[in-house]
């Protein structure tokens, strides 16, 4: 099993979905998180001028059997590529997974 992290902007959440839609993988988690940048922004808040350091991106968590991953992959990077080519997969290893109600483990449990 393995677990892939993305990093993507706001905007790109809905092509990044319906590419995985169209992969069949429909199970995932999405939150809202803060990440840096190389590069700072000045904006303007209330007539008060203040750098931006820290930007809104959208963090995906997936968590699929081996023979699941490049697809995924794949699925996610045309999803992003085609909604600016923006963000970050990451891939690592899980070790084991429970489901609660039966008991199951391995890729059972998914």
């Amino acid at each position: 099993m393995k677990q892939i992290t993305v990093y993507i902007k706001q905007d790109q959440l809905p092509a990044v979905k319906e590419a995985l839609a169209d992969a069949e993988i429909y199970h995932f988690t999405v939150m809202p998180v803060l990440g840096t940048a190389s590069n700072a922004e000045q904006r303007t808040f209330r007539g008060v001028e203040q750098r931006v350091t820290l930007f809104k991106r959208m963090r995906m968590e997936l968590i699929l059997k081996d023979s699941s991953v490049e697809l995924a992959i794949e699925a996610i990077s045309k999803g992003a590529m085609n909604s600016g080519g923006f963000g970050r997969i990451f891939v690592t290893d899980i070790v084991d997974a429970v489901k609660i109600w039966t008991g199951e483990r391995g890729d059972r449990a998914l």
